[in-house]
């Protein structure tokens, strides 16, 4: 028999759902959003120019790295030593070190450490949960649905196709 693969759970940047792969993935095709997505760690030891950065791993800036981006989206959080310019976007901790520096829109997660001398421009969200998303099944096994309450009782709402009108006979 073969070797027990070691599995983690991760959460989707895209949807929010989450699923269990293998520690060894280094992507995988979201069955929530049929999206492909990073499951990889990633390291920043220089200049990355991109409009959005995201995985469902760890991201680690080193000191003489730098992120120029329109959105960072992480799942295991952002460990800084250089330079961040995005808003942020994680379900784990951010960690900034001694000189490194962030500059952004909107910082949102779980936890935030910062070390002195550190340096941070824009909104932080702290602490922040990403939402669950509508109609994902619970730890029981059976299927959350969205409920609002009508008077003293609650109704479950659903969507429901709209009715389409047949035409018969022709036109005169």
């Amino acid at each position: 028999m073969g070797k027990a693969v070691a599995m983690r759970t991760i959460r989707c940047y895209l949807c929010g759902r989450r699923l269990t792969v293998s520690m060894r993935a280094m992507s995988t095709t979201c069955p929530g959003c049929n999206k492909a997505i990073k499951i990889e760690d990633m390291v920043v030891k220089t200049y990355v120019p991109v409009v959005e950065l995201q995985t469902c791993g760890r991201i680690k800036i080193t000191k003489r790295g730098r992120i120029a981006a329109k959105r960072i989206q992480c799942g295991d959080g952002i460990t800084c030593d250089g330079t961040i310019e995005a808003a942020i976007e994680t379900d784990g901790d951010v960690s900034f070190g001694p000189k490194s520096s962030w500059k952004g829109k909107t910082l949102q997660s779980r936890s935030i450490k910062i070390a002195a001398g550190a340096t941070l421009l824009g909104d932080v969200k702290v602490p922040w949960i990403r939402p669950e998303p509508a109609g994902e099944k619970n730890k029981t096994g059976t299927k959350k649905t969205a409920t609002k309450k009508v008077g003293a009782k609650k109704v479950a709402t659903r969507k429901t196709p709209t009715a389409r009108k047949k035409t018969t006979g022709t036109q005169s």
